[in-house]
């Protein structure tokens, strides 16, 4: 027999409980059939030193040509493809732990930055992306005068 929630908080606990029931759900239905063909999460670190701002993006891996960076806005969007390796010979898997897809990361770029001194390089599976930051505060915030 179910539970019935007496107090209204405990209502929407037991309804955000469906709702995630029902997303867990979806996303099974979505999946690829492939073994580990899924979409890959790379993992971020953001920080700042007096003179950048940085992302290091974890892509071990990864080729240099499947990856891509781009600058929308105030936006940096960090898009790749991670590819399994072809195998001649039929096999079949025992364990496989590893992701292999598409992914699409984006970071907010903070407005102290310059945008054109922007430098990335790639060294052991590690997209580096290094933001100069302006000489000129001035340029940050701007009065506009209300007429």
């Amino acid at each position: 027999m179910a539970v019935i929630p007496k107090d209204p908080l405990d209502w929407l606990i037991l309804f955000r409980q469906q709702i995630n029931e029902i997303f867990a759900f979806l996303s099974t239905l979505e999946r690829v059939e492939t073994p580990g063909e899924c979409e890959h999460t790379p993992f971020v670190d953001i920080f700042e030193t007096a003179d950048n701002f940085v992302v290091e993006i974890e892509l071990p891996g990864f080729e240099r040509r499947d990856l891509s960076l781009a600058i929308c806005c105030n936006m940096l969007v960090i898009e790749g493809v991670k590819r399994e390796e072809q195998r001649g010979q039929q096999f079949t898997y025992i364990c496989l732990e590893r992701s292999f897809g598409r992914f699409c990361r984006t970071v907010e770029i903070p407005p102290a930055v310059d945008l054109q001194g922007v430098k990335a390089t790639y060294e052991k599976g590690v997209l580096t992306v290094t933001f100069p930051r302006k000489k000129d505060k001035s340029a940050i915030i701007r009065n506009i005068p209300i007429e």
